[in-house]
């Protein structure tokens, strides 16, 4: 048994792909790594880390191809800080333009490139139309000559055996026997193929890759590790690859998987966020039946993200959308707090109270109450934050997020939104003192 922890699985891929070096002539060549879980807090392996993926839409052309080759290249490069915007660069060769220098977080790249078979292409010359020839019987007596016509079937046992009548095996190896094949014309006679027809060898794509109707070349890379910021890669080689796609009519890309994920991810969350504020001041300002009071309450909500961000910052753990959704559940929580201070300070004016008064006795009788709330709340998720088992690192960035943030925001109650209430009542005590000097004048 190994007492000491070995290396980390990213580190073994690295050193696999600094032996094998490259690989000429391959299609597509990557070495991955990937845990199921992690050991401890010090010592945490790298989960498997999401490639950069992007799509080249456009139909299918060898001037695609060679732009989808220049992708590959270009994503393992990244802009030179060091360049003189004064210096000549060629973008056609991405290895020795100055303007690009090779990123040590890629890995590897790869394009999905069809690269095709070739394939003969016959073009009928006059005399073959003269002939009566058409491109199908051609095409047939020139099948019918390499791949063979179906004679007869003959049973032997069980077995049904195809005899095929076609060309001896060594004139089929050879494009020679080609131009030499007698084609047969409609009134029975026959004439050299190379007399009626013209041909030639040309690359034809053995299957198409289609994304909504378009066709499409995957090109992605590979970075060493998950810590590396994929996104802030795609923005800074975004340009890069524009210029290239524009170099050829008809082409046009956009990146996919985790990014393309993250962005209506983003979008959605947007959507989410906005609609949760807007339902919270509509919850709010029915009962308060005031537009500005639900604004005191909602003052937390940005103190609480911001306590979210620094527990993030404490625990070491980088925000992910997981922690958005957990600040998403915490302005419920801390809305919760603003509203019983908030409402308490009514009820102290109801009975006759000043807001100076209101806001001190309220200060007082709620400060218990809100303080074991939080407290409470935070060390309910102590265990989940201190747990180091894999079924517990999915939910630790929400409970992150939901623990400091409600600890953060539990001082910006007590204090900040009754300093706000008190400063709009003196704001509103000044515009009011103004207005009524202007139109008694």
């Amino acid at each position: 048994m190994r007492s000491e922890p070995g290396p980390k699985n990213s580190e073994i891929a690295s050193k696999w792909r600094e032996l094998v070096g490259e690989i000429e002539d391959a299609d597509d060549f990557s070495i991955q790594s990937e845990i199921v879980g992690k050991r401890n807090n010090d010592d945490a392996e790298q989960k498997k880390s999401e490639p950069l993926e992007l799509e080249l839409r456009g139909p299918y052309s060898e001037e695609k191809n060679e732009i989808a080759q220049k992708i590959k290249l270009l994503l393992r490069m990244k802009i030179n800080p060091d360049y003189d915007p004064n210096q000549i660069s060629n973008i056609n060769n991405i290895e020795s333009n100055p303007r690009m220098i090779p990123n040590p977080k890629i890995a590897s790249s790869w394009a999905r490139i069809n690269r095709g078979d070739d394939e003969l292409e016959f073009t009928l010359k006059p005399r073959a139309t003269e002939l009566g020839l058409t491109q199908q019987s051609l095409a047939r007596q020139v099948r019918q000559a390499f791949y063979g016509e179906e004679a007869q079937r003959i049973m032997r046992g069980t077995d049904e055996i195809r005899v095929m009548v076609r060309l001896p095996r060594e004139d089929r190896r050879s494009l020679h026997t080609l131009a030499r094949l007698k084609i047969r014309t409609p009134s029975g006679s026959d004439v050299p193929l190379a007399t009626i027809a013209e041909f030639k060898t040309k690359k034809s794509p053995n299957f198409v890759e289609r994304n909504d109707k378009a066709e499409v070349i995957r090109i992605g890379a590979l970075t060493i590790d998950d810590s590396v910021d994929i996104l802030k890669i795609a923005e800074e080689i975004k340009p890069e690859i524009q210029n290239l796609v524009d170099e050829v009519k008809g082409l046009s890309f956009q990146f996919t998987g985790y990014i393309a994920e993250h962005k209506e991810l983003k979008r959605k969350n947007l959507i989410a966020s906005i609609s949760l504020i807007f339902a919270l001041f509509t919850l709010l300002a029915i009962p308060f039946k005031s537009l500005t009071q639900p604004i005191y309450v909602l003052l937390a909500l940005p103190f609480g993200v911001i306590g979210a961000m620094i527990g993030h910052l404490v625990m070491g753990i980088n925000l992910s959308w997981l922690s958005i959704f957990g600040m998403l559940a915490l302005a419920g929580v801390v809305v919760n707090d603003s509203l019983v201070m908030v409402d308490h300070v009514n009820r102290k004016r109801a009975d006759g109270m000043s807001l100076m008064e209101a806001a001190l006795q309220s200060g007082v009788r709620r400060f218990r109450p809100i303080i074991l709330t939080s407290l409470t709340t935070f060390v309910g998720l102590l265990p989940l934050l201190m747990d180091t088992s894999m079924q517990a690192q999915f939910l630790i960035p929400m409970a992150v997020s939901l623990g400091f943030g409600v600890l953060f925001a539990t001082g910006i109650t007590l204090y900040l939104i009754l300093c706000a209430l008190l400063l709009a009542d003196d704001l509103k005590q000044i515009i009011s003192r103004y207005l009524r000097y202007i139109f008694q004048r």
